[in-house]
């Protein structure tokens, strides 16, 4: 029995009722064998009816605003979270440093953050359960050290002042390029301010070199400045993540797993849509779709076949755990951390294979 035909019986029904006249009710066999019938097709119907659908789940998820996460901007914007079945809200933070911070402290659910921030928490506090679940991206060029004409070499540094984000990546890329170049870090005056900050500091001209990431790398070379060091001449080593408390892997793992799909997608869309990527992207950094594509040329972002790739298997770790052990060992050589971590400590990769 169809929605129509039971509305129209009822409707007659209702009308017998209502006039009490000029309607019969059959009491024989047929109308006892029909109304079992009847009765049955409509449970059948009721239970064709699709259930309500579950509530979204509510994720809050920390990030800075970098060029790595174009992936996680698309899923944003087109719609691939709630495809998913979350109701993510994005919160944006000026350094990768505060976001783990907030993590930390329960203000998020999710914190995407480099291995280097993951790895200084975990060096530092021995109650940290945060862990890497999956990678984003690998930084080839989008950190750089700008600097004015004139300074032509990380060596030509020696008696300037430069903008960075002490205990950050973006230090760690200065320490990087001044140990190539045989410079000391006690060679500069080093003032402490966020990437941001840092590559606004250096458009205005208040600093000779400044240490700082996309789109600022792109305004500073617009403005005048050039690339003297980059991720570039250290690969696979700035490299961001999805970060959250290994306490809550076990009941939440089908959440991120559907939050990591959803990112895939937006990372598939970038590949094959890149125009249209571009476009939604730029909004989030406050950049052209051209500059993106420039931007985007500097980095290497991940999908979920090169996670798999990235964290190997049980039998055979792969490259993630290489490059965790390459960030810990430079925390520790830089004296960031109390304690050594390892990279198996920091790294889980039960939602990725």
């Amino acid at each position: 029995m169809n929605r129509r035909t039971v509305l129209q019986e009822l409707g007659a029904a209702l009308a017998c009722l209502a006039l009490s006249a000029g309607c019969s009710t059959s009491s024989g066999p047929e109308a006892r064998e029909s109304a079992p019938a009847a009765a049955g097709s409509e449970r059948a119907e009721a239970a064709a009816q699709p259930a309500a659908a579950a509530a979204p789940v509510k994720l809050t998820v920390g990030h800075d605003l970098w060029i790595g996460y174009s992936g996680v901007f698309l899923a944003n914007e087109l719609g691939y979270f709630k495809q998913a079945g979350l109701d993510v809200g994005l919160k944006p933070f000026s350094n990768p440093g505060d976001t783990l911070a907030a993590l930390g402290s329960g203000q998020l659910d999710i914190g995407l953050t480099t291995l280097q921030n993951l790895a200084v928490l975990n060096g530092n506090s021995a109650s940290s359960d945060v862990v890497a679940i999956a990678l984003v991206d690998s930084s080839n060029g989008a950190d750089a050290v700008v600097a004015k004409k004139g300074i032509a070499t990380m060596a030509d540094l020696k008696g300037k002042t430069v903008a960075l984000t002490l205990g950050d990546v973006n230090h760690m890329l200065f320490l990087f390029g001044a140990e190539k170049a045989g410079l000391s870090p006690s060679d500069v005056t080093i003032t402490s301010m966020s990437a941001d900050d840092a590559g606004a500091a250096f458009v205005a001209g208040k600093v000779d070199a400044a240490v700082t990431w996309e789109p600022w790398i792109t305004k500073a070379t617009k403005g005048g400045g050039h690339v003297i060091f980059s991720s570039a001449s250290v690969p696979d080593t700035i490299t961001n993540s999805v970060a959250v408390h290994r306490s809550k892997l076990a009941e939440g793992r089908d959440v991120y797993r559907r939050f990591l799909g959803a990112i895939d997608q937006g990372v598939q869309t970038l590949r094959s849509e890149p125009d249209k990527a571009y476009s939604i992207v730029g909004k989030y950094l406050n950049a052209s779709p051209e500059d993106v594509k420039g931007m985007l040329s500097g980095d290497k972002i991940y999908d979920l076949a090169d996670n798999k790739r990235l964290f190997g298997t049980a039998e055979e770790a792969g490259p993630a755990y290489a490059a965790m052990k390459a960030v810990v060992g430079f925390a520790v050589q830089s004296k960031l951390v109390k304690n050594t971590p390892t990279a198996e400590a920091l790294l889980d990769p039960a939602v990725v294979r």
